[in-house]
């Protein structure tokens, strides 16, 4: 019994001695180095020049530059300029038409129609950074430039269709009240026939000469005014014969519709010569501003009913931009809890970006007010140096996924 014992301890022994050792996991040797963390932006672009070191560090590893992104706003206002221009009868518009309302001068009224505010993120200066790959085996993908969208990302990406930008600048056309002024014949003679009559003598006998002479002169503004009006009359005499089939034609229902609108278009361009005309068209205009943390307000563009857009210095009305960070809870607890954390390398930088109140106003009316996030006015973290597929929003710096590999 105890031989029997024995040799089954001893081909155990043998059994565990041919099992495979468990296989170390690999060693991470990258690593992510700030080149301008916390460096003023005046002096970020030029901070490696200043430090050798660094600048040799750099020289000397392998491995790629990439960046995290800040947002600039965009600011598109829609103004709408109506043009209002006299008639060429209007002072006759009341005596004449009835009409009290004429436009007696040409003027233009502006009114701001639409604010709509959107982000466009660039290359922060002050979130720069040098990925060392030394023996590691590392993949970066890019958007816009340096701006980093992935690391390790094998995925197949299909490409976006890409949307044409429309145009910044728009006129429109009004209703048939808002063309230009009707190209009308009115005929600016008068004529008047007179017959002369003269004496001669020819061979003792008195004879009377008789000649006609036709004289134009032309007709006054009031005189053309009044013969305005009575085409108008004959307009709406004509109409009303062919609504009460005075002509005893039996018209079909397209030429009857096209006739009575040819009526109506008529009589509307004579009433604009003494009522007036109004055009309106609309322009679009884009102000772009860099918000930082000493300067988060600005004056846009002044205002004017009168002049529409105009400079901000001698404007009564001002069109500010103003930001506001949030300072929201969950993040500033993810800060604070974050500064515990020690490592002795630094994995990929991501942002944490702090949502902001963007709010457009015109004195103390308010014109657009929306929550934005700003990468800017945020928290940059690290991660682990584990090799890790990271797929990152390249708008604002934020991590979409984190996955590690085997």
């Amino acid at each position: 019994m105890n031989k029997l014992a024995l040799i089954v301890g001893m081909a155990s022994l043998l059994i565990s001695c041919q099992l495979p050792a468990p296989v170390a996991k690999p060693t991470v040797s990258y690593e992510v180095i700030p080149v301008t963390m916390n460096v003023p932006e005046s002096q970020a672009i030029d901070s490696l020049r200043r430090d050798t070191t660094a600048k040799k560090q750099i020289i000397n590893s392998n491995g790629m530059f990439y960046a995290l992104p800040r947002q600039r706003v965009e600011v598109d206002i829609v103004v709408k300029k109506q043009e209002f221009i006299k008639g060429t009868y209007s002072e006759f518009a009341e005596k004449l038409l009835g009409v009290k309302s004429a436009i007696k001068s040409n003027y233009n009224v502006y009114s701001i129609e639409n604010v709509s505010v959107s982000q466009k993120s660039e290359i922060d200066p002050k979130r720069v950074y040098f990925t060392r790959f030394n023996d590691s085996d590392l993949a970066l993908e890019y958007d816009k430039g340096m701006i980093i969208s992935g690391v390790n990302t094998f995925k197949n990406k299909q490409s976006a269709p890409i949307k044409k930008d429309s145009p910044q600048n728009l006129e429109v056309a009004s209703d048939k009240n808002t063309q230009n002024q009707p190209d009308l014949y009115i005929d600016p003679w008068i004529e008047r026939v007179d017959t002369i009559v003269s004496d001669q003598v020819v061979d003792t006998q008195m004879i009377q000469n008789y000649e006609i002479r036709v004289v134009k002169t032309e007709k006054t503004p009031l005189q053309k005014a009044e013969e305005i009006v009575e085409n108008i009359s004959k307009i709406r005499e004509d109409r009303d014969k062919l609504l009460t089939g005075y002509q005893e034609t039996n018209y079909n229902i397209n030429t009857f519709k096209f006739m009575f609108e040819q009526f109506n278009r008529m009589e509307d361009e004579y009433i604009r010569l003494f009522t007036g005309n109004t055009k309106t068209s609309y322009e679009t205009v884009r102000f772009e501003f860099l918000p930082e943390e000493e300067n988060l307000t600005t004056e846009l563009v002044g205002f004017s009913k009168s002049n529409g857009l105009i400079s901000s210095v001698s404007a009564e009305k001002k069109v500010m931009l103003s930001i506001t960070p949030s300072n929201d809870e969950s993040a500033m607890l993810i800060e604070n809890f974050s500064k515990n954390i020690q490592r002795k390398k630094d994995g990929f930088y991501y942002v944490i970006p702090n949502q902001c109140f963007v709010k457009v106003s015109l004195d103390n009316h308010t014109l657009f007010s929306k929550l934005m996030p700003f990468s800017q006015f945020g928290f940059t973290r690290t991660l682990a140096p584990d090799m890790l597929e990271i797929e990152y929003l390249p708008a604002t710096g934020e991590l979409r996924s984190v996955k590690a590999l085997k």
